[in-house]
């Protein structure tokens, strides 16, 4: 749901393109244990499970909600970008 709600959306795209951000997905189709850890680091039990990585590894990782809205998505964006400390979204040190 969130791929076609907000990463096809063309106000996201253009966030992702003006920040050089690079989306990667891990498919758990195969239930990979790796993949399974990194799920469960986040508290969460199933998937999606989408994290902002800023550039910076001194930044914290920002959790999304499990349903995110496109503008949800922006604001992390621009909230990984600046490095700010800001508390918008729910934040998760590495």
């Amino acid at each position: 749901m969130n791929e076609k709600r907000v990463f096809s959306n063309k106000k996201v795209q253009e966030k992702l393109e003006e920040l050089d951000v690079v989306l990667i997905q891990a498919d758990n189709t195969a239930r990979k244990p790796e993949i399974d850890t990194d799920i469960r680091r986040f508290d969460r039990v199933q998937l999606p499970v989408n994290i902002v990585v800023p550039s910076d590894p001194d930044q914290p990782l920002i959790l999304m909600p499990e349903l995110i809205s496109p503008e949800d998505a922006i604001r992390a964006l621009e909230l990984a970008a600046r490095g700010s400390e800001e508390k918008d979204v729910a934040i998760v040190a590495e």
